[in-house]
């Protein structure tokens, strides 16, 4: 006779259940914690998600109401021509920009006024690239990343939403 057949008019007894519910529990913990975790540094470091959390439960309307339903305002930038220094042998440099601002400035024609500013503080900069800063598309975010720290500068801190390159054409 085997041993899992049981003898005689014995009844088999059955192993008992593992006990499981502890790891459960603590797996179950483990996750609530690392949500509850992750929502609370969102929370505290990603800018705008308290307000809008407390928006959604109705404690209080967002405190940025107008910007957030104002259409954002574009200011395109007439094309600037630079000739970049390329170790002896120059190339032509023809870049158009668009500036979108937080909020619109004061008249139409403001475009027109703030680009003699805007563009000494660009044509500083891009006098200074070098043969192949601008090439492939980290070259391009750069130089993007490095326009939008000038002319925020120029325009000041939390006017200057986004800076777009419209046009760039490099010869």
């Amino acid at each position: 006779m085997s041993e899992t057949q049981p003898r005689g008019g014995e009844t088999p007894e059955l192993a008992p259940p593992r006990k499981r519910r502890g790891k459960t529990l603590l797996l179950l913990a483990g996750v609530v914690g690392l949500l509850g975790g992750g929502a609370g540094a969102a929370w505290k470091f990603v800018p705008g998600v308290a307000d809008k959390a407390r928006a959604l439960i109705g404690h209080e309307a967002p405190r940025d109401i107008a910007a957030v339903s104002v259409r954002p305002v574009f200011v395109d930038l007439p094309e600037m021509a630079v000739t970049l220094p390329n170790a002896g042998h120059p190339r032509q440099m023809r870049i158009r920009l668009s500036l979108e601002l937080t909020q619109g400035l004061p008249d139409k024609e403001s475009g027109e006024v703030l680009s003699p500013r805007v563009y000494d503080a660009l044509l500083t900069y891009l006098r200074t690239l070098r043969e192949g800063e601008v090439d492939g598309g980290l070259g391009l975010d750069r130089l993007r990343a490095d326009l939008y720290r000038r002319v925020e500068l120029v325009v000041g801190p939390g006017m200057l939403r986004d800076l777009l390159i419209t046009s760039l054409v490099l010869a």
